[in-house]
């Protein structure tokens, strides 16, 4: 499968186990030494507004790419 940043920054990013809402990836963090998809950075919701903090995901705590959203294994750590 092939997705690009247009797509995958249109996608929701939620916990599989809690089913929490995160927020939308407004980021993406490489190793340019092997260009490998380090992170992902989210802009996390607050209330109505985007834009409290930013969020790290690490990339081997994408479960599953979705149509809509992004599952991801574990709640990340503050």
């Amino acid at each position: 499968m092939e997705i690009s940043w247009e797509q995958l920054k249109e996608k929701e990013v939620i916990v599989v186990a809690s089913g929490r809402k995160l927020g939308y990836p407004k980021d993406l963090i490489i190793d340019c030494s092997c260009g490998r998809i380090e992170a992902i950075l989210l802009c996390e919701r607050s209330g109505f507004l985007f834009h409290k903090d930013s969020l790290r995901i690490p990339w081997c705590d994408v479960e599953r790419i979705g149509e809509d959203v992004i599952w991801i294994c574990k709640e990340p750590k503050c």
